[in-house]
């Protein structure tokens, strides 16, 4: 990292977190079956610890298969943090494309990893959220570990950041996108992918046909403590019905209660569109592709930018001074040089 970046505004960049809920495990926990012992630890410990090795290798498999050089240089988003039976994943992404496939390869692992807990005969599910955040405004990225290089670099700066896009496990992320997003989160059902706001947006911005066909379906909003002034929050998701026992009963039942059909793409945008308007949430744009042109960046960076460089560069010019004061005085005091006639002050 080029000691200029440690003193450079950060980029503006948009990450993208999926999160993976194992469902049932508290009742696995507590069962006979989950605390059978055929090894030194009971059963739950083992399968659990299978889940967290397993699952990010499965999905990093999928990603790789579904790449193309239309995503660019974006890389597969990376653990960043286990919470209790949840894994949250977080990666940078620099066109729409990237995140497509990240959900495509995500859900795919999800059903996957599914289907095993069906032939092991485990009474586990997964449940899976989406969410986008943009940094390093109005989120921000820290480092509370104080450890490694990042330690030594400072919040909204390039150098912080770019050590973030690498290694997310190694730093926090905070701001109303990421508390908004495991508010999110706590819609996921077994059957439905939940997405925020700003995820489904950007997916209702790419056509069908565009390499992503999933529909984005919705449901009547939910009003959630402290996130946009009060007003409901729209439950957005994807279908993940699929491999589920009671994959026939939700089918009929969403059937006789009119919400068999999703809303088109058109519609979907123009009502989130309309919501974002209202609630005062910035849309995240990103080029189709990685060889479309980069769309402006949101008012709220533009606005802060300045003020972020002007508090780095202060910082460095401290820094600068620190250093300056640490040296050494080449002036006249200090010990005699070996071999040097010295005579007494008269």
């Amino acid at each position: 990292m080029a000691d200029a970046e440690k003193f450079t505004c950060a980029k503006f960049r948009v990450r993208l977190f999926l999160s993976v809920d194992l469902s049932g495990s508290t009742e696995f926990k507590n069962s006979q079956d989950g605390e059978t012992r055929d090894r030194a630890s009971p059963k739950w410990v083992t399968t659990f610890e299978t889940f967290y090795r397993d699952f990010p290798a499965k999905f990093r498999s999928k990603y790789a298969l579904l790449k193309t050089p239309q995503t660019g240089t974006d890389a597969c988003p990376k653990l960043w943090k286990a919470v209790g039976d949840e894994l949250v994943f977080c990666g940078r992404v620099n066109n729409r494309r990237s995140v497509m496939i990240a959900l495509m390869a995500f859900i795919e692992t999800l059903h996957e990893y599914r289907i095993l807990f069906s032939e092991e005969g485990l009474p586990l599910n997964l449940k899976g959220a989406g969410w986008l955040a943009s940094f390093p405004e109005p989120n921000r990225a820290v480092n509370l570990r104080n450890s490694g290089d990042g330690a030594n670099y400072l919040t909204a700066s390039e150098a912080l950041e770019a050590a973030a896009d690498e290694q997310p496990f190694e730093y926090d992320f905070l701001g109303k996108a990421i508390d908004t997003g495991f508010r999110v989160a706590s819609f996921a059902k077994p059957e439905r992918f939940v997405l925020s706001v700003q995820l489904a947006r950007l997916l209702a911005s790419c056509a069908i046909g565009t390499g992503f066909d999933y529909e984005i379906r919705f449901e009547e909003p939910i009003a959630l403590k402290g996130v946009n002034g009060g007003e409901s929050y729209p439950v957005l998701f994807i279908d993940t019905l699929t491999h589920l026992a009671t994959e026939s009963i939700r089918v009929q039942e969403r059937r006789l209660l009119k919400r068999h059909e999703a809303p088109s793409r058109d519609d979907l945008h123009k009502y989130l569109q309309a919501y974002c308007a209202v609630v005062g949430t910035e849309e995240l744009r990103l080029p189709l592709s990685a060889d479309g042109t980069e769309p402006e960046p949101p008012q709220s960076y533009l606005d802060h930018k300045p003020k972020i460089s002007e508090h780095l560069e202060a910082e460095k010019g401290r820094e600068i001074g620190d250093v300056a004061a640490d040296e050494p005085d080449d002036g006249d005091e200090g010990e005699p040089l070996e071999g040097e006639d010295l005579n007494p002050l008269e």
